[in-house]
């Protein structure tokens, strides 16, 4: 791979990276808010409407990150691009292209991605009439464990071909971690 391939791929990389911060952001945000709910809803009850709206917000802002790592779209820059430019620059590294395909399938049997997706294109991004289907919310149900494993999942091809093809490791998850702590924080002051 020359400079410039090489520079190509960091870029999207890099883009993945900002991506899993952000969805680490939102998710560990997420997590305080229903931690307070669970060990002292009061702290909430004052604030219903502020809360709903950051709850629901919260949620599309993520289903729409985890979803930039699975979209197909052209110019979109999720893996499937990855997969792409790295095919076309390092056709010869067998290991690699095992890892792709490897991938692919892990991405591609994922339930929680395919809920993710379902909530992207039925809900967040397209107001369908999904959005006032009951089967729908049922079908694609996503627990905070199933997010967090899903999270985990995307962090994991990540850094293995960051640190195959860049021998870097990234620092994608400890941004946010203190946000559980200070969303508990800010909604027990009172």
């Amino acid at each position: 791979m020359n400079a410039n391939q090489r520079k190509k791929i960091e870029e999207t990389i890099d883009g993945l990276c900002e991506n899993l911060v952000w969805a680490w952001a939102y998710f560990r945000t997420l997590a305080g808010l229903h931690e307070v709910a669970k060990t002292s809803k009061e702290s909430l009850d004052a604030y219903p409407q502020l809360i709903s709206c950051v709850y629901h917000g919260l949620f599309d802002a993520l289903f729409l990150r985890l979803h930039h790592f699975i979209d197909g779209s052209r110019n979109a820059g999720g893996f499937p691009s990855l997969f792409k430019i790295l095919r076309r620059y390092c056709p010869v590294d067998t290991d690699l292209m095992r890892q792709i395909e490897e991938d692919e399938r892990r991405l591609r049997e994922e339930a929680s991605a395919q809920k993710i997706n379902n909530w992207r294109n039925q809900v967040v991004a397209h107001f369908t009439s999904a959005r006032n289907d009951p089967d729908f919310f049922s079908d694609n149900r996503l627990r905070l464990s199933e997010i967090s494993g899903l999270i985990v999942l995307l962090e994991n091809c990540l850094e293995g071909y960051s640190m195959k093809l860049l021998q870097r490791e990234n620092d994608t998850r400890y941004p946010s971690d203190e946000v559980i702590n200070e969303v508990s924080r800010l909604l027990k002051q009172r």
